[in-house]
């Protein structure tokens, strides 16, 4: 009876630990993923992300053509907000916006898409009032994003927990002749 006592709360220990289990991405990573917008056009985002310079690049680049564009964003730090620089690589135009402030990529119960599972060294977490549910490997590196209230849906390939050329974060002279 003891035996069973002791595994009951073993298993209960280890539920509450499991389904309070939050994760952020690697410091540096970056990857690609396609998706579909409304007209079922297909385009390919590349994700470029340096939580320790504070650094993030996103390309959309649509398969047939039309769209093209690179976003770099930087920030001084945590608690101001940063530059960000759109750059349209079709016609070489560039302009500046101003992005919000610093945003963690994590997700699980602490910032509001809590996780569900945990099956195959695949975690899944999932907030049904807003839509969102996102599947990481166990490295919390994307593998897809759903936002269901959006009707958007990212599979991501080729990710990696490192920056491959730290050169990728500089906007090009189109963008700094703007300023």
């Amino acid at each position: 009876m003891i035996k069973y006592s002791i595994l009951l709360i073993l298993f209960i220990g280890i539920q509450s630990i499991l389904s309070s289990y939050n994760c952020c991405v690697p410091n540096q990573w970056q990857g690609s993923s396609l998706s579909y917008d409304d007209a079922g056009a297909m385009f390919t985002k590349n994700y470029y992300y340096d939580a320790t310079n504070l650094l993030v690049r996103i390309d959309i680049i649509y398969s047939d053509g039309s769209f093209n564009q690179s976003t770099y964003s930087s920030y001084a730090s945590l608690t101001q907000t940063g530059s960000e620089w759109v750059m349209n690589n079709l016609d070489g135009s560039c302009y500046a916006t101003g992005p919000d402030f610093w945003n963690s990529q994590c997700f699980g119960d602490k910032y509001g898409v809590p996780f569900t599972s945990s099956t195959n060294k695949i975690n899944t977490f999932s907030n049904p009032s807003n839509g969102i549910t996102v599947v990481t490997d166990l490295h919390c590196l994307p593998i897809s994003i759903t936002n269901k209230l959006a009707n958007l849906e990212f599979k991501f390939f080729n990710t990696q927990a490192y920056i491959y050329d730290q050169s990728v974060f500089s906007a090009p002279s189109a963008c700094s002749s703007n300023k």
